[in-house]
């Protein structure tokens, strides 16, 4: 047995102006993983405290919180992982929410995002129109297992620091959800799905791999490229800044091996696009100004026959 300190969150915004933080030490077991920790406080302690949790098993998803500053499931979580020397650990509620009550957060915008790209097949033909079911071989579901693993925890947009700057970002798990559609060969809707997902700022992402410290190792970093690029060979919303700064920044480093910036800036703004050029004007007499202007035109590196081959042996979409 050991003693754990619980340093809990505490807020009801039913009656509370501002949080605070409790301290709370039960004793458990040092194999008891953090939600049983708040489980033994909450029956003999303070049973005020509260949290979601269900299945204590890693599927539902109903558990996640911060834990010393690292979103992530609380029943997967053992205590002597986390525990600093004193004994003590940190308790918060998941941040990009507002938090409801203690370490019970609003889920609404999470879950409005992942209900705008429709989380349901919806074929091309009817039920009817097929003797048996639809068939799906192995190597087309096997595009689909990583993806349909995600137990919709919100770790993932509780870490994205796009979400926690502009909200309006669908964010990780509900892009990561409609690859998981967009790559059914059963459903007939790719191209609504890619609409909608692009709509909802699915250019945002950042790149910065917060999202792919997932426990359920769903990885939705790489089903955001995979959307991007479906995005691209579908040709949806191709006059969108996004698709257009992914397409020209392959173009220049596959075409020298170097990004070239000043081509970069007007293939995204776009060349015919006067208003959008005339907007970052400015920006480019700053830049003159201070001698950061790069170079009109770039000569390839050496051996630029090599990068060429990597773009050519990735398929990257040109």
């Amino acid at each position: 047995m050991a003693q754990v300190k619980l340093d809990i969150f505490r807020y009801d915004e039913a009656v509370d102006a501002v949080p605070h933080r409790d301290t709370v030490e039960v004793d458990v077991p040092v194999t008891m993983t953090v939600l049983d920790a708040l489980e033994t406080a909450k029956a003999e302690v303070d049973g005020s405290i509260s949290f979601r949790r269900s299945c204590r098993s890693a599927i539902c998803g109903s558990c996640s919180m911060n834990i010393n500053g690292v979103t992530g499931l609380a029943c997967k979580t053992p205590c002597k992982s986390v525990m600093n020397d004193e004994g003590v650990i940190q308790i918060d509620p998941m941040p990009n929410f507002q938090p409801m009550k203690d370490l019970v957060v609003h889920m609404d915008p999470f879950w409005d995002k992942y209900t705008r790209l429709k989380p349901y097949l919806q074929p091309a033909d009817r039920d009817e129109d097929h003797e048996t079911e639809r068939r799906v071989s192995p190597a087309d579901m096997k595009k689909l297992v990583d993806a349909a693993n995600c137990v919709m925890c919100a770790t993932c947009y509780a870490l994205c620091p796009v979400v926690s700057v502009d909200p309006s970002f669908a964010g990780p798990a509900a892009i990561a959800y409609a690859y998981r559609f967009i790559e059914d060969v059963r459903d007939g809707k790719k191209k609504e799905r890619l609409a909608q997902i692009n709509e909802d700022y699915l250019w945002l992402c950042a790149h910065c791999y917060a999202c792919s410290y997932c426990p359920k190792h769903v990885d939705p970093h790489d089903r955001i490229v995979d959307v991007k690029r479906a995005t691209i060979q579908e040709g949806v919303m191709m006059d969108h800044p996004g698709p257009r700064h992914a397409l020209v920044v392959n173009k220049t480093i596959k075409k020298t091996g170097m990004l070239a910036e000043t081509e970069v800036i007007q293939g995204t703004v776009g060349i015919f696009n006067i208003r959008g050029l005339a907007k970052i004007t400015p920006l480019a007499i700053r830049m003159a100004v201070k001698g950061k202007m790069p170079p009109p035109f770039l000569r390839p590196i050496p051996k630029v026959d090599e990068v060429r081959t990597i773009f050519e042996s990735l398929e990257v979409p040109t």
